[in-house]
């Protein structure tokens, strides 16, 4: 079985290695506790961060609490909250109102570009969540799990620091009949205005849906699954905005203690709304205690 840990880790590094260069790549970890409080009541602690950027930079961390409930042996019902901070890296937007002034009679062109700036900035979230959860076992050692979520998230406002630089370089005509000019003085970049711009309170709704497939043999410690599952945004009339899929493997340490390693491979969809061409890969790394 140490033979199927080694060749997820192999299947996780290339898949990772045949990344597209404009992909970005993450890792993700977590540690949760759950406390079995009566046959059917459970309640948990989980903390997780994740980083983002090609893994350069922090994306997010949390804290969150959670209940379940068991209804049935194939049903069970959880509800939890979340306190997040989230990380938004520096951002920079060409000015767009860059251009020419020309004077054709000397032969000079002065041209003005720049660019603003936006500081990085954490942002706090809360989040709700409540899932129903069921699932069952065919032919004795394979588990089918279904999982739909909803989640509620408030993201709070926050205020970050912009500055706005412009440069101004000079051209010189070598020849006006073509039209031909030459930089004769290349400006220097200069912080033109600074100020505070402040990113709006704003709530959304979600609804998740996950289907996982899973290896579940009795006495057998290692479980390797894979999974997909499907965002829909509530708040833009069930709009599909995100896939992603697990391949990995949870491991029994033993009756209290498990740890899971997994390839994700996320697909959002583009800023214009056509197809899901962003992706987004990561290493997610788990530590659970049960009692």
């Amino acid at each position: 079985m140490k033979r199927l840990f080694f060749a997820l880790v192999a299947l996780t590094s290339a898949l990772a290695a045949s990344a597209q260069a404009s992909d970005d790549f993450g890792v993700w970890g977590e540690f949760s506790i759950e406390k079995a409080l009566t046959m059917r009541w459970d309640l948990g602690l989980e903390t997780h961060f994740r980083t983002q950027d090609n893994s350069t930079c922090l994306d997010r961390w949390g804290v969150g609490v959670n209940a379940a409930y068991r209804v049935h042996k194939y049903l069970k019902l959880a509800a939890g909250i979340e306190l997040l901070n989230a990380y938004t890296p520096k951002k920079y937007k060409t000015w767009k109102n860059a251009g020419w002034d020309v004077d054709a009679d000397d032969g000079i062109a002065t041209r003005r570009t720049g660019y603003n700036e936006t500081n990085a900035y954490f942002t706090p979230k809360f989040r709700f969540k409540f899932d129903i959860i069921s699932s069952v076992k065919i032919a004795k050692w394979v588990r089918i799990g279904i999982r739909e979520r909803y989640r509620f998230a408030r993201v709070g406002s926050v205020n970050a620091l912009r500055v706005k630089y412009r440069k101004t370089d000079t051209y010189t005509a070598t020849d006006l009949n073509d039209w031909q000019w030459e930089l004769t003085d290349e400006g220097e970049w200069t912080a033109d205005h600074s100020e505070n711009k402040e990113e709006e309170a704003y709530s959304n709704h979600q609804l998740r849906s996950r289907l996982k497939v899973s290896l579940d043999r009795k006495r057998l410690p290692w479980h390797p699954y894979i999974s997909g599952e499907l965002f829909n945004n509530l708040s833009e009339s069930m709009e599909l905005y995100r896939i992603r899929t697990h391949v990995g493997c949870e491991y029994d340490i033993n009756k209290h203690h498990a740890v899971s390693l997994a390839y994700v491979l996320t697909f959002n969809k583009e800023d214009d709304g056509e197809g899901f061409g962003e992706r987004f890969h990561a290493t997610s790394i788990s530590y659970s205690i049960k009692y």
